[in-house]
């Protein structure tokens, strides 16, 4: 038998509103659509969490970064993200891309706008960017491979996968 757990929240009335006319466009229950985010964020909060740290020999823990560190795992998957424009990896780097170029640096929040806004770039959306994002931050096992690092807000290329990903641009930069 499923129990039921009640909160009680605070938000913002203009969020609220618009959640409340979001709902009745898409015809949706707002405790559904509540507990599928809530769902979300317990799994990224808890990917996020495993890959800062792991247990060393002897229980000590450590930051995964230093055990997973160089591996360069993306270095394999890069030839067949780019050969799969449907996949998320492939959009984001994508999006990278386009930012780069139009900007000559690739700052988070406009990569994330730009994954985000699938009627003005469909080749580069992204449901879940943030998610997939984090996938592509870390070489921890079961992680897609990291290719990227973010310093002050601005997303670089992680010079381990450097060479590959550029060798593949012209795939993503289409």
């Amino acid at each position: 038998m499923r129990m039921n757990a009640r909160y009680t929240i605070n938000i913002n009335e203009d969020v609220a509103e618009k959640f409340k006319l979001a709902l009745t466009l898409q015809k949706e229950d707002a405790d559904a659509v509540i507990e599928k985010f809530m769902k979300q964020y317990i799994s990224v909060s808890f990917a996020l969490v495993s890959q800062t740290y792991k247990a060393a020999p002897g229980n000590t823990p450590v930051k995964a970064d230093a055990v997973y560190s160089d591996t360069g795992k993306a270095n394999n998957r890069i030839p067949k993200w780019a050969m799969k424009p449907e996949q998320n990896n492939h959009r984001i780097i994508k999006a990278f891309f386009e930012v780069e170029k139009e900007l000559g640096k690739v700052p988070l929040t406009l990569l994330e706008k730009h994954c985000s806004d699938e009627s003005h770039y469909p080749a580069a959306y992204v449901r879940d960017f943030r998610g997939n994002f984090n996938q592509m931050k870390t070489d921890a096992p079961h992680s897609h491979g990291k290719v990227f690092e973010v310093e002050s807000g601005i997303v670089l290329i992680w010079g381990v996968v450097q060479d590959k990903l550029l060798e593949y641009r012209e795939y993503f930069a289409r």
